[in-house]
C-alpha cells in the first residue's frame, strides 16, 4: 500500500487553521470550487460534540488526463465521500475516502495534523497529511494508486498557496 506523507507550511496559527479554514464550509466551497476548480464540493453531514468533530463530504475532482486503460475503467467522472473524524483533544483528522467507482477494491485512508513552528504564539504552522492508497486492480491497480496520489500532492500544493492567501485576505 503506498504511503505519502506531505508537509506545507500555512500562516496561521493551529485553532484558526481548524475552526476557519478545515471546518468553514465557505472557505471549503471557495477552495475545492473557486480556486481547485472540483465540480462538486457539498458537506453532507456534520456533528459536533465535546470531544469529536465528525463530517462527511462528497467530492467531485476534476477527472483530467488519465491513461487510456484507467479512463476506460473509471469513465468521465470521478466522485468520492470522505468520511472523517476530529479528535478535539489530540486535534488530529482522521479520515477515509469511498469513491463511487471500484470501492470494493480501493482503500484510502489518512490523517491530517499540524504542528506550530516557531515561538509560542507565532502564527505560522505546518500542516502534515499521510495518506495511504491501495487498488485491487490486476495491471491498473498501481496506475491508479499512482495517480490519487500524484492528483492529492496538486490539489495539497495548489490549496496550500490558496490557503496562505485566504488567511491574509481575511486577517485570519
Amino acid at each position: 500500500m503506498p504511503d505519502v506523507t506531505l508537509r506545507h507550511e500555512i500562516d496561521t496559527d493551529e485553532d484558526t487553521y481548524w475552526a476557519r479554514c478545515v471546518f468553514d464550509a465557505d472557505f471549503n466551497q471557495k477552495l475545492y470550487i473557486d480556486a481547485l476548480k472540483f465540480p462538486v464540493w457539498r458537506l453532507l453531514d456534520t456533528t459536533d460534540d465535546a470531544s469529536k468533530i465528525w463530517r462527511r463530504v462528497q467530492v467531485d475532482p476534476p477527472v483530467g488526463n488519465m491513461p487510456g486503460p484507467v479512463k476506460k475503467l473509471l469513465g468521465d467522472r470521478l466522485s468520492y465521500v470522505e468520511e472523517g473524524t476530529f479528535d478535539k483533544k489530540t486535534k488530529r483528522y482522521s479520515f477515509k475516502v469511498t469513491p463511487s467507482t471500484l470501492a470494493d477494491k480501493t482503500t484510502v485512508v489518512g490523517e491530517l495534523w499540524v504542528e506550530p513552528l516557531g515561538p509560542p504564539g507565532a502564527k505560522r504552522i505546518a500542516r502534515l497529511t499521510k495518506v495511504s492508497v491501495h487498488v485491487k486492480v490486476f495491471v491498473v491497480g498501481g496506475m491508479i494508486e499512482d495517480r490519487i496520489l500524484e492528483d492529492l500532492k496538486n490539489s495539497y500544493d495548489a490549496g496550500t498557496v490558496f490557503t496562505n492567501r485566504y488567511i491574509k485576505e481575511h486577517g485570519l
